[in-house]
């Protein structure tokens, strides 16, 4: 469990308690690493609404390395097992 202080995906960055019982603090992101996630999320978003076979499967495998990595650098926890849902 993580304990979260602050806004997530701001570009203030936010704080959370660790497994040590210390406060760690995360940066923010840049505008435009939050502009080129938003973008990841919404084209494979829109791909999941193809009706061609293979179409959408394609975009997603190809933008979603992308998006995990941008995840993994600014979401402490989220290659960890941890659950993040986006455009929800």
């Amino acid at each position: 469990m993580m304990i979260i202080l602050g806004h997530i995906g701001s570009d203030a960055g936010y704080w959370y308690i660790g497994a040590d019982g210390k406060l760690h603090h995360v940066p923010g992101w840049n505008p435009e690493a939050m502009l080129q996630f938003d973008a990841a999320i919404s084209v494979m978003k829109s791909a999941t609404q193809l009706k061609t076979p293979g179409l959408a499967e394609a975009v997603v495998k190809s933008v979603l390395p992308f998006a995990q990595k941008e995840l993994n650098t600014f979401f402490k926890g989220a290659g960890e097992g941890g659950v993040f849902v986006a455009g929800a």
